[in-house]
């Protein structure tokens, strides 16, 4: 993994690369940014850079052994830790689940613990790291390094360390080994343990800019038409991972989906409403969970157009159309109780609830919003 490959970010690329280059490296660094964010991405490029026996002013070589082996993260001076089932033994991770967290994040470098239970068939409140998976940490960590200047240990979600793992780190993670760095990478990092917190120097990764995941997606999928690249990061609200996720769905209709929707519930059109619920139980459940998450955004973006604070624009000419004309005529109050009904409906949606009661639920509901003026 290199800079290069992560878009934007560039003063804090900038701040990575002169620590390295002027030897002031903290030995643990706490990566905090949402899901989907770039903070694994830039934890691993550093690590890259820090090993890397060719660097260059703005990046690593990419061409040496250590950024060969660190492409594969086989490097035999990082250590991969991130949280697996509860039920499994240690040695059971490293053999069987270490492979598939490398296939991972060749994958998807901006990887979530959504996707990775996923890939591994169980649930998230199953995962955790171990106390004995700290304890095999440590003790690595009592060699020296095979063959860069740095041992890297890689703690994805720290948040998911036992608490009795955190404990047991908590020594080492103060007083390393010399020449051993902690890259810590969070996506909550209030659930850290205060005092693993406190003995790492943090870092606040921002979620991606919609130019950011552009350029990413305009890079991975050449032939994506440039609408769609743009309804996709639309959607995405910064999280690259789920940008890629949206590219095998069916977004395209959900700009005539929502309007068609809006457009009956304010004319309080019952029978076409039922007649849409079916239409809309008939979709998968991705594309039903899609629609949901576009129809919040959209009416987000309406609210703080009405507010003249545009924190989400718009690049979408027909959105931008209709978000103006709804605009004049919804009351904010209403476009508030909207946004709260789309988010319960979603949230009905991610357990299982029956698709054509909820959208017509949903739709009652907003037909008596528009009626409340």
């Amino acid at each position: 993994m290199q800079f290069a490959e992560i878009p934007k970010h560039h003063a804090f690329k900038n701040t990575l690369i002169r620590m390295a280059v002027t030897g002031k490296v903290a030995h643990a660094q706490l990566f905090a940014g949402p899901a989907g964010s770039a903070s694994l991405a830039l934890a691993l490029a550093f690590a890259t850079y820090l090993n890397c026996s060719g660097r260059q002013e703005a990046d690593a070589c990419g061409n040496c052994f250590s950024c060969a082996s660190m492409a594969q993260f086989t490097h035999p001076d990082l250590q991969l830790v991130f949280p697996k089932k509860a039920s499994s033994a240690v040695s059971e991770t490293q053999s069987t689940y270490l492979e598939a967290f490398r296939n991972c994040l060749k994958e998807n470098p901006f990887l979530t613990l959504e996707e990775w239970v996923s890939a591994m068939h169980y649930d998230r409140k199953q995962c955790q790291i171990s106390r004995q998976e700290v304890s095999k940490i440590i003790q690595q960590l009592s060699l020296k390094p095979f063959m860069g200047p740095y041992k890297i240990v890689c703690i994805w979600l720290p948040e998911y360390l036992h608490h009795t793992a955190a404990n047991a780190l908590l020594k080492t993670l103060e007083e390393p080994p010399i020449d051993t760095v902690f890259l810590l990478v969070s996506s909550n990092r209030d659930k850290i343990l205060s005092t693993i917190r406190s003995r790492s120097q943090q870092h606040t990764i921002p979620p991606c800019s919609e130019e950011a995941i552009q350029q990413v997606l305009q890079h991975k999928y050449r032939d994506l038409d440039v609408h769609r690249c743009k309804e996709i990061t639309f959607l995405a609200q910064g999280n690259l991972s789920k940008a890629f996720q949206l590219i095998n769905q069916g977004v395209e209709d959900n700009f005539e989906r929502f309007s068609h929707w809006m457009r009956s519930c304010y004319s309080g059109d019952l029978i076409k409403l039922v007649e849409q619920s079916e239409t809309f139980y008939k979709l998968s459940v991705d594309t039903q969970k899609s629609f949901f998450t576009y129809a919040l955004q959209l009416t987000r973006v309406t609210l703080l157009s009405k507010l003249e604070c545009p924190l989400l624009p718009i690049h979408l000419t027909a959105e931008e159309a209709f978000s103006k004309k709804f605009g004049l005529n919804v009351t904010m109050s209403q476009l508030k109780d909207i946004i709260a009904e789309l988010a319960q409906a979603y949230a009905y949606l991610e357990r299982n609830a029956n698709a054509k009661m909820v959208y017509a639920h949903a739709s009652i509901q907003i037909v008596n919003i528009f009626g409340s003026v």
